[in-house]
């Protein structure tokens, strides 16, 4: 789906409502995937091929908090592909 985790992290900006309130972004922990908390409180792992999971005391679950993250950053991805 995406690149590059740089490509990503610009979809996900462009996407995830309240995105100033994104902190403790990590690129470094995985080689295909971005870690990041937004609003205090949900940790998401979010891979270039397009996978969202919420990470809830170390465990990675497809929450519904997570499906439309998902769904939100797939519209992006489609939009960034025709602008």
């Amino acid at each position: 789906m995406f690149k590059t985790k740089e490509e990503l992290l610009t979809a996900v900006l462009k996407s995830l409502p309240y995105s100033d309130q994104i902190t403790d972004l990590d690129f470094s922990t995985e080689e295909t995937a971005i870690r990041l908390i937004w609003r205090k409180s949900n940790k998401f792992r979010i891979d270039i091929n397009g996978g969202v999971e919420e990470v809830g005391n170390g465990v990675l679950m497809g929450s519904d908090i997570s499906i439309l993250f998902r769904e939100l950053l797939k519209r992006q991805w489609v939009s960034m592909q025709f602008s």
